[in-house]
């Protein structure tokens, strides 16, 4: 789900919740969104290619401007 897909989708109502958790094929963070039954989407760009981030605070600013004021952050020990 792209950037415009996500505000659209936020907006109607479809996700409830903005996850970070560590990339499994990368170094850094990727966002997941949970829609409204149940499903998790990965944050991609127009290409269609999840986007990782390097940083924590880049992957939580862009669900921000998403519209998310709470966004978990899951890291398994």
């Amino acid at each position: 789900m792209d950037h415009d897909q996500a505000l659209s989708a936020l907006h109607s109502g479809d996700l409830v919740e903005a996850i970070v958790k560590p990339a499994d094929d990368a170094n850094g963070w990727v966002l997941i969104f949970l829609t409204r039954s149940g499903e998790q989407v990965i944050y991609s760009g127009h290409t269609g290619t999840e986007k990782v981030y390097h940083r924590l605070d880049q992957a939580t600013e862009i669900a921000r401007e998403i519209g998310f004021h709470n966004i978990r952050v899951e890291e398994e020990f």
